[in-house]
């Protein structure tokens, strides 16, 4: 599988604190890549010098590329243009405004680089939200929220979808149904860097974890592999393996 992100020795840091230390992580094409990690670990912190942006003054150092292309030092609107779309935790949409008037206040760009998503294909993905389209989404359930969030990613036409802790707010039986959806979309062709604090049911959608420990990466590999490692099983997964 070839390697539509690649992060090299990803290093940032906030004034005289490190939150990052020489990460190293691949997204294929067409494949769903997790993140966990406590509090603290960094996580947040990855995925937003990917997409370009810092809620305060970082220093990053390293190399982050998308099809071979360098993206350091990239403004984050141009990285958006190259396909990066970030879904910030707990951000996404205007509860003051329905679903669909959520949905077509970001137009597909007009040389988009990844899959056209008009708001048709949106409901095809979510089809819970089209009998909810006339709704405001203050009146949403947080899953219905979520969805209508990941479908105005969608419409900037993404080739690699950042989701920062989607599940953050969601009542523990709609984790995994909104996760299902982004894995649909996977088998669709999109690429997805997922960060989600509910390791259970990522390991349930993923194809790769890192795990990510003090800003460093402390271990990684296939789903199944990563259910087995006695870190995640103790912190994650409630108990050890074997």
């Amino acid at each position: 599988m070839s390697a539509l992100l690649e992060v090299s020795d990803l290093r940032v840091r906030y004034g005289h604190s490190t939150a990052l230390d020489g990460v190293d992580l691949t997204v294929g094409e067409g494949e769903l890549v997790a993140v966990a990690g406590a509090n603290g670990a960094g996580k947040s912190t990855l995925v937003n010098a990917v997409a370009g942006w810092s809620r305060g003054r970082a220093t990053a150092t390293g190399a982050v590329r998308l099809d071979g292309r360098e993206l350091a030092g990239m403004a984050p609107h141009r990285r958006t243009k190259h396909g990066i779309v970030l879904v910030p935790e707990g951000k996404g949409v205007f509860e003051q405004l329905t679903v669909e008037d959520n949905l077509r206040l970001v137009q597909p760009p007009k040389n988009a680089v990844g899959k056209r998503y008009e708001i048709e294909d949106i409901y095809e993905v979510f089809p819970q939200l089209p009998d909810r389209s006339s709704a405001r989404c203050s009146t949403l359930s947080g899953g219905e929220r979520q969805m209508v969030a990941v479908g105005r990613a969608l419409r900037a036409a993404p080739r690699l979808l950042i989701l920062d802790e989607p599940s953050v707010g969601l009542a523990p039986r709609l984790v995994l149904t909104v996760l299902r959806h982004v894995r649909d979309l996977v088998r669709g062709g999109l690429s997805v860097l997922l960060v989600e604090q509910n390791v259970k049911a990522t390991l349930e959608v993923a194809d790769r974890l890192y795990l990510l420990e003090r800003g460093r990466v402390a271990g990684s590999g296939t789903a199944s592999e990563m259910r087995g490692d006695e870190r995640i099983a103790a912190a994650y997964l409630g108990g050890l393996t074997g």
